[in-house]
């Protein structure tokens, strides 16, 4: 039977209940902080029961405009199991309700449109709304009797009418939403990705500059050029770990691991990583509060990470000549555990609609000499996440443009006890010089660096570039130590640790993994297969003596 407008608008109509329909609506509200099918289903079951129906649902349109379909992709009710069915424009009560762009009542729709008999299923009426959107319509809401005494009236087209607006600008901002989160996701891949594939060709590049500044000591002019090259990578490789530290922001997996550590080492690195910026622009930097050891638990590397930003800003965005100031306040009347740092600089200032946006990732200055720096806009958000890891505060203060800048950090970190004094596995270390090493990486050029980096170092070298030969390398020459590349073709770095672990005459060999990726899940894997240490590319020759040093007790104790 055609869709009757006649018979809807003159059946009797049911007396509005507004108030159960305003719970329907705070309910859907709520539902919209959930997935899209959690919202569809919600609208479908509040269809059902505000018409008091047998069934419910809803079909959106998909497809070319030549070909157009409706799917249901939410049904409540005695046609629940009929979710995710399709049916043609034409073969379909939407279809002419779309058309029409009105609510549409059908009687015994089953005569008329075959695609609606189902097995042990009678729909004597239903009524169908369109779901409006910008540009026209979304698709449909409709309700079915599936019995005779159920019969529809103007006002259960007035609520499916107020629901298919409802569900219209629901599923709309869904979309965006979730459109925004699937784009935010791959946008956050690629630049893991982006960091992870730069750290290939960085590693081999790195190690060539180091080998050729040892092979060139005797050429004054050949070294300084190199050591610009020298510096500039370690500025790319600063660039490369902001962008993973910006992925890892992004999807809360920032960590930290706390140690007991002295305050003074944590600022002399710091320090170090900005004393090129700091000498090159004739700055004088200023440190106070450190002439008495101060112990401290927190990660050293991380909270390192952080002053070194902050003061590699201060550099920045001070004119040359300027005054950098660090001052530590290493007792808090308060607090005994407190800890509070300052970095200041009369360098350009903020001005103050800038001050509280400083903190967002990817925030920039807009001001074009402090933009000339470069820099991502990403250190001062890590900082910022780096600092609450630890449980403290950070915050900025500037009186205006040109009266500098001064950054406070508050951190609950401060040891009432004084640390237990360093062992002396680190002199051990240095007594290796003759260890023997295997180095297995399918980058040719990355293995060959690496050779004559640790060669130019006294150690003992052979390499390999599969895993399969790297097993019987290590079987037969039984290596104090072995850097093992991760990503390899065939047999990765995790099969070979864990068939070097499962021979127990090769329990002596320390197995170092090389690798991209330095996340704690990368790293845990990592140890999982067997190895004993997890290094990041490019591999750095400082970071390798470290893993010796904390190795020397195991070797000179006959390990092996």
């Amino acid at each position: 039977m055609a869709p009757s407008a006649d018979e809807l608008a003159s059946r009797p109509a049911k007396q509005a209940d507004y108030a159960r329909e305003n719970q329907s609506l705070l309910r859907l509200a709520r539902a919209q902080t959930g997935s899209r099918e959690h919202l569809l289903n919600a609208i479908a079951s509040e269809a059902m029961a505000l018409c008091c129906a047998g069934s419910a649902g809803i079909s959106l349109v998909e497809g070319p405009p030549d070909s157009r379909r409706f799917r249901w992709l939410a049904v409540a009710g005695l046609c629940a199991g009929l979710e995710g069915r399709t049916t043609a424009w034409d073969e379909c009560p939407c279809g002419v309700t779309l058309e029409g762009g009105a609510a549409r009542l059908f009687v015994d729709p089953q005569r008329q449109y075959p695609s609606l008999n189902f097995p042990g299923v009678e729909v004597p009426e239903g009524i169908v709304v369109p779901i409006p959107c910008d540009n026209g319509h979304l698709g449909a809401i409709w309700v079915m009797s599936h019995n005779t005494g159920c019969r529809f009236d103007s006002e259960d087209a007035r609520v499916l009418s107020d629901l298919a607006m409802v569900a219209g600008a629901a599923v709309t901002m869904v979309n965006v939403r979730d459109d925004g989160a699937d784009n935010d996701r791959r946008h956050n891949e690629f630049i893991a990705m982006l960091a992870h594939e730069l750290r290939n060709p960085m590693a081999p590049i790195d190690g060539a500059i180091a080998a050729a500044k040892r092979l060139v000591l005797d050429n004054g002019k050949a070294d300084a050029v190199l050591t610009i090259a020298q510096r500039q990578m370690k500025h790319l490789r600063t660039l490369v770990d902001d962008l993973l530290d910006a992925a890892r922001l992004k999807h809360g997996k920032l960590t930290i691991r706390r140690s007991d550590t002295l305050l003074a080492e944590i600022v002399s690195d710091a320090v170090t990583t900005i004393d090129h910026d700091v000498r090159s622009r004739g700055h004088t930097l200023r440190l106070t509060g450190l002439d008495s050891a101060i112990p401290v638990r927190a990660d050293h590397v991380r909270l390192s990470q952080v002053l070194g930003n902050l003061l590699s800003n201060a550099a920045k965005y001070t004119p040359a000549g300027g005054l950098i100031e660090l001052t530590v306040r290493a007792r808090d009347p308060l607090d005994a555990q407190m800890l509070v740092i300052e970095v200041s600089d009369n360098g350009i200032g903020l001005d103050a609609s800038i001050a509280p946006h400083v903190f967002d990732l990817f925030a920039q200055c807009s001001s074009g000499s402090a933009r000339s720096e470069g820099g991502l806009g990403i250190g001062l958000a890590v900082a910022k996440r780096l600092v609450e890891l630890h449980d403290g505060e950070i915050d900025i203060h500037s009186d205006g443009p040109g009266r500098g800048t001064r950054v406070t950090l508050r951190l609950p970190i401060l040891r009432t006890q004084p640390l237990a004094p360093p062992a002396d596995a680190a002199d051990k270390g240095r007594e290796f010089r003759a260890l023997r090493i295997v180095l297995v990486d399918d980058n040719v050029d990355a293995l060959h660096v690496l050779c004559v980096l640790l060669d130019l170092e006294g150690y003992r070298v052979s390499a390999v570039d599969n895993g399969r030969a790297a097993i019987e390398l290590i079987a037969r020459t039984r290596p104090e130590l072995a850097i093992v590349d991760v990503a390899m073709p065939v047999m990765d770095g995790f099969e070979v640790a864990r068939r070097i672990r499962a021979n127990p005459e090769l329990n002596g060999t320390i197995l170092v993994a090389l690798t991209g990726y330095s996340s704690d899940s990368d790293r845990s894997r990592t140890l999982a297969a067997g190895f004993d240490h997890h290094l990041s590319k490019p591999l750095s020759l400082e970071k390798l003596r470290d893993v010796l040093a904390n190795s020397a007790e195991r070797l000179v104790g006959g390990g092996r």
